[in-house]
């Protein structure tokens, strides 16, 4: 394996002593920017923290995850994400729902939250065991990281994830009280949601071929929607997650991530179907969220988003 790579797993699994959840919410959200753009080494403060603020979200308002050892002082951005939720739910009701859901855009101080990254984490997350680890050259005044290779980070981010959400579990279990907290990381632990019928979506879906999407062969019987992204990760039915597979094929798939080549086909195939959709001029709450998907960029963010 890569030293660099051997360097930054070191660094994950023997952080100094923490008091709070930043280290790992920090270098999760720089391995996911080397996802979104591998072809660069430079990262901003900004887009760090933004992943941060939705880390911290989806934890917060779904199970309310303590992460500091004070629960009387929480850290800045616990505190600064709840006072969002508050505003936010004040607004639109107390359904939680996910960041990347969320029916407007959050007004974010990301200056407050740059400050406290400077001052807690940035070049602490570096320093393990009396050593500095050149993972990437802190500029303060700019506000940008720089790691030696994004592709490399990319690359290897499968790994760097399970090792991260290990450690962000591990940290959590010190400071709560909450079953399933592994599974509380990945925000895939909501409970009370029940699953509904996929039946309505035919009428989309039969303007896709009729090949199976998982073995790409034709579909004479068994016909079965399936979620791309599974249900257990979304809780929801999208049509921009949802396929015509065999029911065999459905089955086998179980509730597994699936692969980048799969999310690119996916998203093809998202494009394609609105085309088809919008021709026909069908105009609905469905067809409006599938181009929504594409506009944002929903399908590889979630999938990013629950690895």
């Amino acid at each position: 394996m890569n030293k660099y790579i051997q360097d930054l797993i070191y660094v994950i699994s023997n952080c100094n002593k923490y008091d709070n959840t930043y280290k790992m919410s920090w270098i999760k959200s720089i391995v996911e920017c080397c996802i979104n753009n591998p072809n660069s080494n430079k990262i901003s403060f900004q887009d760090i923290s933004h992943n941060m603020f939705k880390y911290y979200w989806d934890q917060t308002i779904f199970f309310n995850l303590q992460q500091g050892t004070n629960p009387n002082k929480p850290p800045v951005f616990e505190s600064y994400v709840k006072d969002k939720i508050v505003e936010y739910q004040n607004q639109y009701g107390k359904q939680p729902v996910q960041f990347l859901r969320l029916k407007t855009d959050i007004d974010i101080d990301y200056n407050k939250l740059i400050r406290t990254l400077k001052q807690d984490v940035c070049s602490r997350f570096l320093n393990v065991n009396g050593k500095t680890y050149s993972i990437y050259k802190l500029d303060s005044i700019n506000s940008t990281i720089t790691v030696k290779d994004s592709k490399l980070i990319s690359e290897y981010h499968d790994l760097l994830f399970e090792l991260i959400n290990f450690k962000w579990t591990q940290m959590l279990e010190d400071f709560n009280s909450s079953p399933r907290i592994s599974k509380k990381v990945r925000v895939i632990d909501k409970d009370k949601i029940k699953r509904g019928s996929l039946s309505k979506f035919k009428k989309y879906l039969i303007h896709t071929d009729n090949d199976c999407f998982i073995c790409h062969k034709p579909i004479n019987e068994n016909l079965s929607i399936d979620h791309i992204i599974p249900w257990s990760y979304m809780y929801s039915d999208d049509l921009w997650n949802l396929v015509n597979t065999h029911r065999n094929c459905n089955s086998s798939k179980s509730n597994s991530i699936v692969s980048e080549e799969v999310i690119k086909n996916l998203e093809e195939r998202n494009k394609t179907l609105l085309g088809k959709l919008v021709r026909l001029n069908i105009k609905d709450k469905h067809v409006e969220e599938l181009k929504n998907s594409i506009e944002k960029d929903f399908v590889r963010k979630f999938w990013i988003g629950y690895k």
